[in-house]
């Protein structure tokens, strides 16, 4: 609203003609009703993530023979921090 609307309404309501105010509030129940079909499917989908990241897991741990250091990601920590030794010593 604007200063010249509320002016001319303060106006109007001196000379006793009745102002209708706009409100540009909407007033809503402050806590949302909780959506149980949502929280279902949330809860579904990180079950499902869970078992997939299990069986994932051992399908790799099957792959390379239960053998930790056969992983590539081990493997390339355990260079980067030879690396870093080596490199240590050297200074």
């Amino acid at each position: 609203m604007s200063l010249w609307e509320k002016w001319e309404r303060e106006k109007l309501e001196q000379q006793g003609i009745r102002v209708e105010r706009k409100r540009d509030v909407e007033i809503r129940d402050t806590r949302p009703r909780p959506d149980f079909s949502k929280q279902a499917r949330i809860l579904c989908g990180v079950v499902l993530a869970c078992f997939l990241t299990v069986y994932l897991a051992l399908l790799l741990n099957a792959k390379y023979g239960g053998k930790w250091s056969d992983w590539y990601i081990v493997r390339y920590i355990v260079d980067r921090e030879k690396l870093r030794q080596s490199q240590a010593i050297s200074n």
